[in-house]
Order: C-alpha cells, then sequence, then structure tokens
C-alpha cells in the first residue's frame, strides 16, 4: 500500500503581518527620532537666538560706556573712578519700550545687579608700542576693560550673556611723527627728499613729486592723492612731476579714524591754535586751575619759565627806568602762595652821572613817582640772557617785491648766556637757584627746561612781533638730559646753528642727532636764518636779500621738533608745502645744505606771518635740504619738554561668552 504524503503549506500572511507591524514600529522610532530632534534643534536654537540678543543687549551697555568714556577722554575730564561709569550708564529700558520687546537685567562680574563692571588700570610709566591704527607709533597708555552681563527677564529660557571690551586709552607723542599735519598735507620738494618717519595727517595728503619717496606708513582721514596735480590748489592747480615713491606696500591709506588733537573737543585748526597762546579766563596763568590736566595743555602753563615785555612790547622809553621793559617769571605749581614768581633782575646799566640828589640810589623804581627826590641811577634792569632786536622780514612785506618788509621787533633769546644765567646767583629765591629749587623731588623733580614768551608788540600791516633765539648751537648744559623747548604765540626766528653739539661730542652738519639734546621750537611760523645772516641786509634799501649782494648763506644745522601754523593754499596760491614748512629768507642754493633733523607738526593756520609763499627767487631760493626725523624721538626718554600728546582710543581684544 502505498502512502502518498504532502508538504504542509504554512500560511505567509502572519508572517507578513509581522513584518509590517516591525517597520511600523522602525518608522515609529524614527519618527520620533525626527521629531525629538527637530524639538531639541528648535530648543538650541531658541537659547541661541536668545544669547546672540542678550549679548546684543551686553554689547549695546560696554559700547554705551565707551561712548561716553571716549567723550569724556577727548574733552579731559575721563574719571579715574571706573565706579563713576558703572551704574550711571545702564541702558535704559522705560523711556523707549518700542526698542525693547524684550527686557534685561544687567549685572556686574560680581553679580551687582543694574550695574556694568568698568576696571580702570594705570597709566604706563614709559611710552609702549600701539596696535591698530596706530601701529609702529608709541604712547603712554592706559588699560581699561568694560564688562557686562545682560540677562533676560520674562522669556522661556533665561539664557545670559557677558561681554568685554578691553581697550586702551593712548597719549601719543606728536613728535614720534616724522610730519603730522591737522590740515592738508602736500609734499613736492622738487629735488630728492627721503622721509622716513611715519607720515599722519588729519585731512587729506597730496604727494606730487617723482623725486620724493616715503619710506614708512603715511595715513590720511582725507583721500591721499598720488598724481601730479594738486586737488587742494586749484584755479589755476598747483601742479607737480608726476608720482612720489612708497616703499611699503598698502601705502599711503586713506579713512583712517582721526587722531583728537591735545585741546578741544574737535581738531578743527583755528581751535587748536590756543595751545600756543595765553590759556583762557577759567585755566588763567598764576592760578591752581593752570595747574590740572586741562590747565596743562596750554604751553604757557606748563613752561617752567614765562618771560614778558607785555604791556608796552619794546617800546622801552614809556617805562621808567628806561628800557627795563623784561619781566621774568619762575612757574611752579607746588607753590601755592604764588604760581609765579617774579625773578629779580640780574642785568643793569647804570648812569655814570655824579648827582648830590637826595635820597639817590641804585634800585630799580617799578613806576614814576611824584616826588622828584626819588631817583635811581639805573636807567636799565633786565636780564643778562634777554635783549630787544629789529631786523625786516620780506615775505611778510612781499608786495610784489615792492615792499616795504615788515619790521620784526623781536624777543631776543641768548641760548648761551641763558646757560651761565641758570647758574648765576643773582637768579635765586631764598638763596636757592630757580634750577636747583626746579628739581627739587617738592617742586617739578627736572631742571628749568622750557620758557613761554609772550611779546607785547602790537601787530600791524608794517610790524611783526616775534620771539628770535640765537647762540643756540648747544643747548644749555643745566638742562641736561632733559633738553629744552622755546614756545611763543608769535613768529620764531632761529639765527645760526641749533642744537647742533653737546659736551660729548658733535652732530654739526648730519643727518644724524647722537650728539644732542631733545629739543622743540613752537611758534606761528619758524624761520631759519643762517649762519652769515646779517639784520642790517634786510633793510627796505638793500630790497630782497636775495637782490642785495649780502654774504652766502652759512651751511648750517637745526636739530629739533618743530611745531607751527602755515598758510593754507587757496585759489592758486600754493602753501608752499612740506618743502617751505621752515621759512627762509637768504640766497640759499642747491650747493648750501640745510641740515635739519627733527619732526614737523602744523596744527592750525598761522596768525601773526600770514603772507602766501612765493616762488623762489624773489625774498630767497631754496637750500639743499638734508632734512631727517629724528628717531630718538620715538623713545619717551628721547622727547622734548612740551611735547603736545594726541589722544585715541585703541580697541585691544572683544570676548562673548
Amino acid at each position: 500500500m502505498q502512502i502518498l504524503s504532502r508538504p504542509i503549506r504554512r500560511n505567509s500572511r502572519g508572517y507578513a503581518l509581522i513584518i509590517i507591524m516591525l517597520f511600523l514600529g522602525v518608522c515609529l522610532v524614527v519618527f520620533a527620532s525626527v521629531m525629538y530632534w527637530i524639538t531639541s534643534g528648535s530648543y538650541v536654537t531658541t537659547r541661541n537666538n536668545q544669547f546672540n540678543m542678550s549679548e546684543a543687549a551686553a554689547e549695546a551697555a560696554t559700547e554705551k560706556v565707551l561712548s561716553q568714556m571716549n567723550y569724556e577722554y577727548v574733552a579731559q575730564s575721563l574719571s579715574n573712578n571706573g565706579a563713576y561709569y558703572g551704574s550711571s550708564f545702564v541702558p535704559s529700558q522705560t523711556n523707549d519700550q518700542a526698542s525693547w520687546p524684550i527686557k534685561y537685567v544687567y549685572s556686574a562680574t560680581n553679580g551687582a545687579a543694574n550695574q556694568i563692571s568698568v576696571n580702570l588700570g594705570v597709566w604706563s610709566t614709559y611710552t609702549v608700542p600701539l596696535g591698530s591704527q596706530y601701529t609702529n607709533l608709541y604712547g603712554l597708555v592706559q588699560p581699561c576693560t568694560i564688562t557686562a552681563t545682560a540677562t533676560p527677564i520674562g522669556q522661556r529660557f533665561t539664557v545670559p550673556a557677558t561681554v568685554s571690551e578691553s581697550i586702551q586709552f593712548a597719549s601719543i607723542p606728536l613728535f614720534q611723527f616724522a610730519i603730522f599735519y591737522n590740515m592738508d598735507l602736500e609734499i613736492e620738494p622738487g629735488s630728492a627728499m627721503t622721509i622716513l618717519g611715519a607720515v599722519w595727517s588729519n585731512g587729506g595728503i597730496w604727494t606730487g613729486s617723482t623725486v620724493l619717496t616715503l619710506s614708512n606708513t603715511v595715513s590720511a582721514v582725507g583721500i591721499a592723492t598720488n598724481t601730479a596735480n594738486d586737488p587742494f590748489c586749484t584755479g589755476p592747480q598747483y601742479t607737480g612731476t608726476g608720482k612720489s615713491t612708497y616703499v611699503l606696500g598698502g601705502q599711503p591709506t586713506s579713512g583712517n579714524d582721526r587722531i583728537t588733537m591735545p585741546i578741544g573737543t574737535n581738531n578743527d585748526p583755528a581751535a587748536v591754535e590756543a595751545i600756543i597762546n595765553l590759556p583762557p579766563n577759567n585755566y588763567a596763568m598764576n592760578t591752581a586751575a593752570a595747574f590740572s590736566t586741562n590747565g596743562q595743555i596750554y604751553l604757557a602753563n606748563a613752561a617752567d619759565l614765562y618771560l614778558t615785555n607785555f604791556p608796552n612790547g619794546t617800546n622801552w622809553g614809556l617805562l621808567t627806568p628806561r628800557g627795563t621793559n623784561m619781566i621774568l617769571y619762575y612757574q611752579d605749581g607746588a607753590n601755592s602762595s604764588s604760581y609765579l614768581t617774579q625773578i629779580t633782575n640780574d642785568f643793569y646799566i647804570m648812569t655814570n652821572r655824579i648827582t648830590h640828589l637826595p635820597f639817590t640810589s641804585n634800585w630799580v623804581r617799578s613806576s614814576t613817582s611824584t616826588n622828584i627826590n626819588n631817583v635811581t641811577n639805573i636807567i636799565y634792569a633786565g636780564y643778562s640772557f634777554v635783549t630787544n632786536v629789529l631786523f625786516y622780514d620780506w615775505r611778510e612785506g612781499w608786495n610784489i617785491g615792492n615792499g616795504p618788509p615788515k619790521a620784526v621787533q623781536a624777543v631776543q633769546i641768548d641760548i648761551a648766556k641763558f646757560n651761565i644765567w641758570l647758574t648765576n646767583s643773582a637768579a635765586t629765591n631764598n638763596g636757592i637757584s630757580y634750577n636747583t629749587q626746579c628739581k627739587l623731588s617738592t617742586h617739578k623733580s627736572h631742571p628749568i627746561d622750557s620758557i613761554y614768551v609772550y611779546n607785547g608788540v602790537h601787530l600791524t600791516s608794517t610790524t611783526l612781533p616775534a620771539v628770535r633765539v640765537v647762540n643756540g648751537g648747544m643747548l644749555p648744559s643745566q638742562t641736561a638730559p632733559y633738553g629744552f623747548t622755546v614756545a611763543t604765540a608769535m613768529p620764531m626766528y632761529v639765527w645760526g646753528d641749533y642744537n647742533a653739539s653737546n659736551s660729548l661730542g658733535s652732530s654739526l652738519g648730519k643727518n644724524s642727532t647722537t650728539y644732542t639734546w631733545p629739543a622743540a621750537l613752537m611758534a606761528d611760523s619758524i624761520t631759519i636764518l643762517s649762519d652769515n645772516w646779517i639784520d642790517a641786509n634786510s633793510t627796505f634799501a638793500n630790497k630782497a636779500i636775495c637782490t642785495s649782494g649780502g654774504p652766502t648763506p652759512g651751511i648750517t644745522t637745526v636739530n629739533a621738533a618743530m611745531l607751527e601754523g602755515i598758510v593754507r593754499s587757496t585759489n592758486g596760491l600754493y602753501s608752499g608745502g612740506l618743502e617751505n614748512f621752515l621759512r627762509l629768507l637768504e640766497n640759499w642754493s642747491s650747493a648750501i645744505p640745510l641740515w635739519y633733523n627733527g619732526s614737523i607738526v602744523v596744527m592750525f593756520p598761522s596768525q601773526y606771518a600770514t603772507n602766501y609763499w612765493k616762488a623762489p627767487g624773489g625774498y630767497y631760493n631754496p637750500p639743499k635740504r638734508n632734512w631727517a626725523f629724528d628717531t630718538n624721538f620715538v623713545l619717551q626718554a628721547g622727547l622734548p619738554p612740551l611735547t603736545p600728546q594726541a589722544k585715541g582710543v585703541i580697541r585691544a581684544s572683544w570676548n562673548a561668552y
């Protein structure tokens, strides 16, 4: 019997159900994961968005504080107390609700609410390298860190953010620039010139000479132009020879942040000129305010000595004794009873007549008297290093060569005699020389190293008040190593070599300042008179010096930082450019060098010496310009006394967390 068996057929529909169930489970897991991922991503995105908004709020707080501190720093009123800015400048969220859809509470680093942390450091003792737009420059800096934490109120996520900004308030010595102009800068030297130091203009820059080479950074706030045509002297156009050579790549640069001048809240050149004038009443000399931070901006307040012939100028015949028209003051903020101390005269001219009048004596009468018996034998009382001089300036009285030249009535300072005067026992206060007194730690801790001169002669169409320094080939040894600065609101004339050597050696006729002391001359304008200058040759009878047949100018060396005004280009009248920054009045030539080592700073338009530059061949011919930047000025110890300090705020770092 054959038994047949058939295979059992399994029901496949059960497997399909299981597979479907498994697939559905996987889908649910994937869906749940996707939903979780979406939810988590939304959560994280929302928190990130909230953090970003909190960060923006915190940054707004730090920027508000920085804005206020920057304004007050420029205005010389920055508070030394960081707490002053900590609570007063928290952003308001109540006055303008529309701009604050989310409210925040601000806190300092210590957790205190409604405060911002402002940590002000101490000023650096020495100049340090600067960054940002001031690369390659040095300055005194005060570090500051501003930190704010912003925490949202009433939001789903309370995500705080903290922003910390590190900045530096920088005081930048202007003399560390080879060239600094607070106005438009024009350069077209005509003969080969190389500028090695940094160049800066708070206006625009025009370089239009193929023989001009600039080897360092060249920065302008306005447009820097390197073409043959001068954009600042139009109608008719002043034209150079073409493009100048820039050694560094990327130079020149335009659109830089403006460097704020030492005075005022803006850089208006006319307002900046106040730095060389007598200070206003609220910072007047012989007051405590003169020695405040704001008061010391004015050179008259900062100088150690104040020399004046006010109110009668050089009209010595109006005074009795005749010719007693110079008054010298020692200025010291440590002497609160009298900040200005009049210094006794050390030079006298006496009569040789024999008189039998009663009460005749050798004393200086301060004023005229109705008592005829008060008679003095002294007809002049002054100072051994100061006198009045008269000469003529043909640039200031050019009139197309027809003159007359302006009569320059100058207060003249003999630097060599001044050095002797500094040790003169006649110039003492209670038996101590003023120079020794100045060195005491209870006073200024340095020797007398600066003098401010105010000439009371009135400016007229024919008369020019001025200051002249002579015999300055070697600066006073009594002022070493600090050097010496002369400042005035009037034009200044430098006769002969100036600061060309010291007791260690000579830098005469060199682009080297190894054997010099730090020096500065600051005035309305500065004119160089060569070693061979003769006052009598400047008269109207001799007409312009270039055509007078006078002596050939001598090779002259001048080593000093110079701050002065210029006459701006306008309507076809060229300023003379950087190449005529040092004004000249003699028949120089390309065979006669004028050696100059220093720093050129132009901050304002001239107010006294206002006649325009005229092309060579009239009142002057140009020398061979051997000009260079004094690299000693990049070091604090190498800066001259009274060096003006510009202001800048440098952003060092920014962090958010």
